[in-house]
C-alpha cells in the first residue's frame, strides 16, 4: 500500500441552464494514527486548457495519540459548477501535509511544522458518477 495517495471519487450532479456540478470524494491512507482532515483550497487558474486543481491538507495532530497503524483520512468536497471547455476536463488532486519538524517536541502548542508533499491524482470529468438527488431512487 502507498501512502500519503489520494484515493479519488468524483461525482457529477447536471445543472439545468449552467455548468454541471461537481464533488470529490478523496480518502488517503496514512501511516499513522494522529493525521487528520484540515482543509482544501482550490485553483481554476488553468480552467482556459480543461484543467482544476483542488489541494487537500492534512495535519498531523500532536493532541491525538500516534499508533503504528493505517488510518485513512476523508475529504468530501463539494466544488460546484465549473464551467469547463466544451463541458470536460481534468481535475488534479495533491495531498499536502503539516507534519512536526520535531517529532519528539510534542509540549508546544501547536508544535512547529513543516509542509510536506504526499502524493497526487488525476481524475476526468468524463469518468464521474452521476450523483443522484434524494428521493431519485427507490429505497425498498
Amino acid at each position: 500500500m502507498k501512502f500519503y495517495q489520494p484515493q479519488i471519487q468524483l461525482a457529477r450532479e447536471h445543472v439545468l441552464d449552467m455548468p454541471d456540478a461537481f464533488y470529490i470524494h478523496v480518502i488517503t491512507f496514512c501511516r499513522y494514527t494522529n493525521f487528520r482532515a484540515n482543509g482544501f483550497t482550490t485553483d481554476a487558474s488553468d480552467l482556459a486548457n480543461g484543467n482544476y486543481s483542488v489541494n487537500i491538507y492534512l495535519l498531523q495532530d500532536s493532541t491525538i495519540p500516534e499508533f503504528d497503524y493505517i488510518t485513512p483520512v476523508v475529504h468530501t468536497i463539494a466544488l460546484g459548477s465549473i464551467a469547463f471547455p466544451g463541458g470536460e476536463g481534468w481535475i488534479k488532486v495533491q495531498v499536502l501535509g503539516d507534519v512536526p519538524s520535531d517529532p519528539g517536541a510534542r509540549d508546544t502548542n501547536p508544535p512547529a511544522a513543516e509542509t510536506k508533499t504526499g502524493g497526487a491524482g488525476t481524475v476526468s470529468t468524463t469518468c464521474s458518477d452521476d450523483k443522484s438527488r434524494g428521493g431519485d431512487t427507490d429505497l425498498f
